[in-house]
């Protein structure tokens, strides 16, 4: 049984605006943070390397974990998941639209067109990889504002700018990509936190650690080893 008395009628707007208060803070900090950075227009990643962690969540179940990560401009990507005891557990290979998911202590990997990725589990935060990481060049579309386009791959997106930087994009069938901690090396803006969700409810983060901005690496990083192991197609990781 709740008592409403005449103090608690009080309290309740003066919680109500404090909450509001708080979030306006927080949300202005961010919009803040961007708005002060200093880059040099145009400047893009074309090498990233960096140690990661993620996590994982749909609905109650969640996982987290650490690893590494490579990515060479357009569209090659390398994904290393540890285990706590610095073992890998997973690696993720991005070329183009091909993805190849290497399991080395199954003996197993699984390769083929990332649309091909099953539609819900972690597995299906990997289907818009390629769209994720393909933002506009710093200051070269639009300072602030949002706009509604069909980008270079054919798809129809929404895309928040702040500051000329890309902080978010939407698809129309509800995945989206989220934008965030922003840092700039050697005059490169860098976002260090990427946010993926989709309609279903399913959450990937992904956050960078002590990355590294444009220095060269063999493309052969990008190559995954399968000698040894038994190459399976994505469909199969519908039931594993």
């Amino acid at each position: 049984m709740f008592i409403t008395t005449k103090r608690t009628t009080i309290l309740l707007p003066v919680c109500r605006c404090l909450v509001l208060l708080t979030a306006l803070f927080f949300l202005s900090a961010c919009a803040g943070q961007v708005a002060q950075l200093v880059y040099t227009k145009g400047a893009v990643v074309e090498t990233l390397s960096a140690a990661v962690s993620l996590s994982f969540s749909s609905g109650e179940r969640g996982m987290g974990g650490s690893g590494y990560l490579v990515y060479r401009r357009p569209d090659l990507m390398r994904l290393i998941v540890l285990s706590p005891f610095g073992t890998t557990l997973m690696e993720i290979y991005v070329n183009g639209e091909r993805v190849t998911i290497v399991y080395p202590g199954k003996g197993a990997a699984y390769a083929g067109r990332l649309a091909e990725l099953p539609q819900r589990g972690e597995s299906a935060g990997w289907r818009q990889v390629r769209w994720v990481m393909e933002v506009d060049p710093p200051g070269s579309t639009m300072q602030d504002g949002t706009l509604e386009r069909v980008n270079g791959m054919g798809m129809k997106e929404r895309v928040t700018f702040e500051n000329g930087l890309v902080t978010a994009k939407a698809l129309p069938n509800g995945d989206g990509a989220r934008y965030g901690d922003f840092a700039v090396i050697g005059g490169v803006p860098l976002a260090t936190e990427i946010i993926m969700e989709n309609i279903a409810g399913d959450r990937f983060r992904l956050k960078l650690n002590e990355p590294e901005v444009n220095t060269p690496f063999e493309v052969d990083l990008f190559t995954p080893r399968l000698d040894g192991l038994t190459v399976y197609p994505l469909a199969a990781l519908q039931g594993s």
